[in-house]
């Protein structure tokens, strides 16, 4: 990245005069040594009141240390979006610097939304589009170790954020379970129902050929219910 060069012209305390140089680097300013300048470089007769600047505030700059490898670095992709001491050397997008959804946030680490909007300090996040479809909401995504340290806070430990789960888990279950049963119910009432309407409806026989038992006596039997009728033919 390039560096911009700064210069101020001071008065020495003996009469002379040095030159300061600070060069900017994102907006911090970093001290450098001091020049000293001759008299034999000013012109005859030159005002040094008319070459002063106002002199700029300095900040010391502070280097950050990665809590990974522990080298010392100025930015990254993670101290920038999530403020995660964490140089872009050592950033594991795939697995331990992995990013996760809100809704994972939330099932796998049974947050609530005041643990992510409220809770101090709030989770940092980074937006974009649902790469299901684009019409769609946009996706907050959160860094998946800082959700894992709010979850810890909330539940206290990592045994009863397990336990929680199990519990949810189990009760999600017996819902699934009564749930199923409600449906099983029902399916049998209508079925019962269907055959107390079938039973009620008036029964027309359905009689098969029909059979010659006496000379001038005939009979059929109904298909169905088995009722014989007989009768005779002239």
């Amino acid at each position: 990245m390039a560096l911009n060069l700064y210069c101020i012209i001071l008065e020495n305390l003996n009469g002379g005069v040095k030159l300061v140089c600070n060069k900017y680097y994102k907006k911090l300013l970093v001290k450098l040594p001091i020049i000293p300048i001759p008299d034999a470089c000013f012109y005859h007769g030159s005002s040094l009141k008319k070459n002063f600047f106002p002199l700029a505030p300095v900040l010391e700059f502070d280097y950050l240390i990665c809590g990974d490898c522990g080298k010392e670095f100025m930015d990254s992709y993670l101290m920038q979006h999530f403020d995660w001491a964490t140089c872009d050397n050592c950033r594991d997008a795939e697995e331990k610097h992995k990013l996760i959804t809100r809704t994972e946030a939330k099932e796998e680490y049974l947050l609530k939304d005041c643990d992510l909007d409220k809770r101090e300090p709030v989770l940092r996040f980074i937006v974009k589009k649902n790469p299901h479809n684009s019409r769609w909401g946009d996706m907050k995504l959160y860094l998946k170790l800082q959700v894992i340290k709010r979850s810890l806070e909330v539940w206290g430990s990592e045994e009863a954020l397990q336990e929680a789960r199990e519990l949810r888990r189990d009760n999600r279950e017996k819902m699934k379970q009564k749930k199923f049963n409600k449906k099983v119910k029902e399916l049998r009432h209508a079925v019962r129902s269907s055959l107390w309407k079938r039973e009620t409806r008036i029964h027309e026989h359905e009689y098969g050929p029909e059979e010659n038992i006496d000379e001038d006596t005939y009979k059929k039997t109904c298909t169905v219910c088995g009722h014989e009728l007989t009768y005779e033919k002239m």
